[in-house]
């Protein structure tokens, strides 16, 4: 008796030491895992709906995309990182992430090895958890400050009327931000017109443009003609650009 409870340990030592068979424990255990999650992806696609947006306008020349959810952290790592900074945002950052995944098993070279998967019973280091954890709340952090950021085709600003608002839409309609800029969003052909209301003779710019009088003095823009409400409502608009 005493003999078979010796051989006992050198016999799960043994067992151990061997592993899983990869066909069909192995096999079977990952088949059940893939298929779990396959079954909550099919579930939640049929309870939910695709958040889709407006109808695409070709003429909303100052739409700004937004990636999916799973890339809104770079959308938003892309506002730190400008101009010449941005293949750091967009490629030296991401690579040394993905880096340092592939890394960790060469990092990590601990000779012992256990099959023992409750919290607490693994040998684990604290620096990969430390790691894992700022990397995860990093990402939390961007993912949702990117989803609460303002809409793109509502640019951040006062509460607009609803004349004011018809403007905004008519300004955007008519590709305005082709040629021009109001902040962040628009082009460089064209005058800036972040603060085009703080200029004394705005409204008359207004009038000479879209009057179908005549251009802007010094202006390749050609002249346009509005209604009346238009007029009114584009004037409304471009007032609030202060």
């Amino acid at each position: 008796m005493a003999k078979v409870l010796r051989e006992l340990p050198e016999e799960e030592e043994r067992r151990e030491e061997k592993g899983m068979p990869f066909f069909p424990d192995f096999a079977l255990r990952e088949a059940l895992a893939a298929f779990t999650y396959l079954a909550f992806l099919l579930v939640l696609a049929s309870l939910t709906r695709p958040p889709l947006e407006e109808v695409a306008n070709p003429n909303a020349s100052g739409y700004v995309p937004r990636p999916e959810w799973y890339f809104l952290w770079l959308f938003q790592l892309l506002k730190y990182f400008k101009g010449k900074l941005e293949p750091v945002g967009t490629f030296l950052i991401p690579t040394l992430g993905i880096g340092l995944l592939l890394a960790l098993p060469f990092l990590d070279r601990r000779e012992a090895r256990t099959r023992r998967l409750l919290p607490g019973t693994r040998p684990v280091r604290l620096w990969p958890r430390v790691a894992g954890a700022a990397v995860l709340l990093a990402l939390g952090s961007l993912t949702l400050m990117a989803a609460r950021s303002e809409s793109p085709m509502k640019p951040a600003g006062p509460r607009l009327t609803p004349v004011q608002e018809a403007g905004r839409a008519l300004f955007e309609k008519m590709g305005c931000l082709t040629c021009h800029r109001v902040g962040d969003r628009g082009g460089s052909r064209g005058p800036d017109l972040t603060h085009f209301a703080s200029r004394p003779d705005a409204r008359d710019r207004v009038l000479l443009h879209f009057s179908g009088i005549a251009p802007a003095p010094g202006s390749s823009m050609p002249a346009y003609q509005l209604s009346p409400e238009e007029l009114s409502s584009l004037s409304e608009y471009l007032m609030t650009l202060k």
